[in-house]
């Protein structure tokens, strides 16, 4: 009987008994026991399952013994030297290995054929495990992912190890976009991973920006938003970010790569919608097709113009809601003549004069980006909610609690781990990176 056979019937032979065991306990326990114990007691087989599993195949696998002498590069002969155990941590529990070491006295290399056939570099974890490191502290501050691993009995490294992982493998993953982004800007090479399969009929685009304390400073973390939308403006389907740390060129190389993903020149209706910061807009000119549709954010106009009614009545005042949503109504209807005169009208002599003409040069830089009646009428977002709602969710709630600093490589990393996971393609990233994965 081979090795396969031999673990096989070994294994079936002790989990029978344990099920054996474990089930006349059940029915001969006095009392009925609660689930929750009996629950606990059948976990004790799944365990014992996963440690039988590994062990066999161990013995399946071998030690990867190639006689007693292999071809050096050097093409002298490297010699066989013994056996040598090695434990590699993976989503089952440890694996342990006992691999054949071969040594080159003229040039002193070694090499471990069985190592070399498994894609064993490294590291101390397989590919499942430092997948599910990453996104787990991805998603949780790396104490808290290691707590929800201990108490869902899932095999894990240390809270110092998680750190690496998630940084190696959020930086892996950084590398395909990144590089993807560089071939379209210079080569026009458009992106080959996580296309999208179909035209949306309209599609929104937006981005905006988010500060992280990284290297002892603030620094800016900027987030795009990508999303087809309905007749009625809204959201359709699954939502796709990118995000940043780099600076503009980089994020707009990376923001333009994910446009490409959505076919943003063959799309009918499209809407770029920001907030009125100039770096937006010039991506925005600069990377959209002239059919695109610029929006300015209604909702960041309208603090704008509570900016501007605080000023002139008071932090508080009851003039200042009526106010706005009378200019607010202005927008809606189309009235932007009358709109613009009462600005001017706060532009004169007092202590509201240098706001008031700041805010109306605020809304004159964007007029052409409020036309809000017309926009509604063709079924178009007039709101940048999405991408307000992405910096928190992308950067804000994992990098951003009370006391956290950061590498700035490190949060890039995990905010580009997590814009992955909402955009709906980690099992998309798991598999990809298994293809080339080294641990």
């Amino acid at each position: 009987m081979g090795k396969v056979e031999d673990a096989v019937k070994e294994i079936a032979e002790e989990i029978s008994q344990e099920i054996q065991r474990e089930l006349e306990w059940l029915r001969d326990s006095s009392g009925r026991p609660i689930l929750a114990t009996v629950e606990e007691r059948l976990q004790t087989i799944d365990d014992l399952f996963r440690r039988r599993l590994l062990g066999g195949a161990s013995r399946v696998l071998g030690n990867g013994y190639r006689g007693s002498q292999i071809l050096c590069e050097c093409k002298q002969w490297m010699k066989y030297m013994d056996d040598r155990e090695r434990t590699i941590l993976t989503i089952l529990g440890p694996l342990t290995l006992r691999r054949s070491y071969y040594w080159c006295e003229a040039c002193h290399a070694s090499r471990v054929p069985l190592d070399e056939e498994l894609g064993i570099v490294g590291e101390g974890q397989s590919h499942g495990v430092q997948m599910a490191t990453a996104l787990l502290c991805a998603l949780l501050p790396n104490e808290k992912a290691m707590q929800v691993f201990e108490e869902l009995h899932v095999p894990h490294v240390s809270e110092k190890e998680s750190q690496r992982v998630t940084l190696a493998v959020g930086q892996r993953a950084m590398a395909e976009y990144e590089a993807e982004a560089k071939r379209f800007a210079e080569d026009h090479v458009a992106p080959s991973t996580d296309v999208r399969a179909h035209v949306p009929e309209r599609l929104a685009v937006l981005m905006d920006g988010t500060t992280v304390h990284t290297d002892g400073s603030s620094h800016e973390a900027k987030v795009g938003a990508f999303y087809a939308f309905d007749g009625e403006g809204e959201a359709t389907g699954q939502k796709t970010y990118v995000t940043g740390f780099r600076g503009v060129e980089d994020f707009r190389d990376l923001w333009d790569a994910e446009a490409q993903r959505w076919h943003l020149a063959d799309v009918p209706n499209l809407a770029a919608l920001c907030d009125g910061a100039a770096w937006t807009w010039r991506t925005v000119e600069d990377r959209c097709p002239p059919h695109t549709v610029q929006i300015l954010d209604f909702y960041h106009g309208t603090e704008h113009l509570g900016d501007l009614a605080k000023t002139i009545w008071g932090e508080g005042s009851v003039k200042v809601k009526p106010w706005v949503e009378a200019q607010e109504t202005r927008l809606l209807e189309g009235r932007e003549d009358d709109f613009f005169q009462e600005l001017r009208n706060w532009t004169t002599e007092g202590h509201w004069e240098a706001e008031g003409k700041k805010q109306l040069a605020y809304f004159e830089a964007n007029r052409d980006r409020i036309h809000y009646k017309d926009y509604l009428a063709r079924g178009y977002p007039i709101g940048s909610g999405v991408v307000e709602s992405a910096c928190k969710v992308i950067v804000g709630l994992r990098e951003k609690q009370p006391g956290m600093r950061w590498r700035t490589d490190t949060a890039e990393a995990i905010a580009h781990l997590r814009a992955v996971y909402y955009s709906g393609r980690w099992p998309a990233l798991r598999r990809r990176l298994s293809r080339h994965c080294k641990f």
